[in-house]
């Protein structure tokens, strides 16, 4: 059974572009791999946090995914933290890594423009580096990724030829895999850029309350005319709903427009709220019941079996690089 190794920042809460874009890919592919799934502690510390804050976001992370679906006896879900050999190979590959190709990572660039004023840390420009690491460590065969971040699984399958180069064949060369379904959500208050967490007023999260849910779909940006079309040159704002729709439903973007033939946005925003209350029905109910000790008890399960996997390769990694 071939691997698979996944990670989702603790940073901020589960939205709609995580779930459709990530996760219910990974619960689709469950069953068929080996998944390893990482809420990646580590990497949320790249940026300004708060201690505090990081470790409830952590928990919260792990409830949501367990309520929307992840089956740990399925999936090994763990925390990045727990595993020391991540940092041991960080530090390995990120004596191979090159000043210059870290310097032209995409999002070294976004996130150095977006802290300058702060600082940079050297953790946003190394963060490719321990990603690389957090793949590797488990030889997997498989990393599912937007397209945003294949610039960093690329250099992961470099730094892997690299070492198998200079110190003998250890590491499998891991693939991409892209998630089949082409279109993004967009933020509900700036349909031309994608949903995310720094953006929380346009930022759809699953589990917020039923009000602030209704309020941010009824507030979400449309366009000029009342036309529920297609097209997301000339009407971005539906166009972005009207592809929520669809993954709410499984419809096409076709069978959307003759359903809506004739009816106005607000006709069509109530539909959307019918339609995520009762898509996420079940989840928000199994996310009632997450208790913080049954949480502990799955990441414990996750970190004896990712560390078992992560120690053995790391003792043939510290062998051939000379360091036992």
């Amino acid at each position: 059974m071939k691997r698979i190794l996944t990670g989702i920042k603790p940073t901020g809460k589960v939205h709609l572009g995580n779930y459709f874009g990530m996760i219910k890919e990974v619960i689709k592919l469950q069953g068929k791999y080996e998944i390893f799934l990482m809420i990646a502690d580590l990497h949320a510390q790249t940026v300004p946090y708060k201690p505090q804050e990081l470790k409830f976001l952590t928990y919260e992370l792990t409830s949501s995914l367990l309520s929307l679906g992840i089956d740990p006896k399925k999936t090994v879900l763990f925390r990045q933290s727990d595993i020391p050999a991540h940092l041991y190979l960080y530090w390995i590959l990120g004596c191979l890594s090159y000043l210059g190709e870290l310097y032209r990572m995409h999002e070294f660039k976004e996130q150095g423009e977006r802290y300058k004023k702060i600082g940079v840390g050297s953790g946003i420009l190394m963060y490719p580096v321990l990603q690389a690491a957090d793949i590797l460590i488990y030889n997997a065969d498989l990393v599912p990724v937007g397209r945003d971040q294949v610039q960093h699984i690329e250099l992961a399958r470099e730094l892997a030829r690299r070492f198998n180069q200079r110190f003998g064949k250890v590491f499998k060369i891991p693939e991409i895999h892209l998630n089949p379904e082409t279109e993004k959500i967009m933020s509900l208050d700036n349909p031309l850029k994608k949903m995310s967490k720094s953006l929380p007023e346009g930022c759809l999260e699953i589990f917020a309350s039923e009000k602030e849910i209704k309020e941010k779909i009824k507030k979400a940006v449309t366009d000029s005319g009342q036309e529920i079309k297609y097209d997301p040159e000339n009407k971005p704002g539906i166009s972005n709903l009207m592809v929520i729709y669809k993954y709410l439903t499984n419809k096409s973007l076709a069978e959307i427009e003759r359903e809506f033939y004739g009816f106005g946005y607000a006709d069509f925003k109530e539909k959307i709220i019918s339609a995520f209350f009762e898509y996420f029905k079940e989840a928000r109910k199994r996310k009632k019941k997450m208790t913080k000790n049954y949480l502990e008890k799955i990441l414990n399960q996750g970190k004896v079996k990712a560390n078992k996997i992560a120690q053995k390769n790391l003792e043939k990694i510290l062998k051939i690089t000379g360091l036992r």
